[in-house]
């Protein structure tokens, strides 16, 4: 799902461009 682990995944998904990265 995305919500809490978007928001730690939020500064490397920016970097990547990425809205919902699935892969840690």
């Amino acid at each position: 799902q995305c919500g809490k682990f978007l928001e730690e995944v939020q500064q490397i998904a920016k970097e990547k461009g990425e809205k919902c990265p699935t892969k840690v």
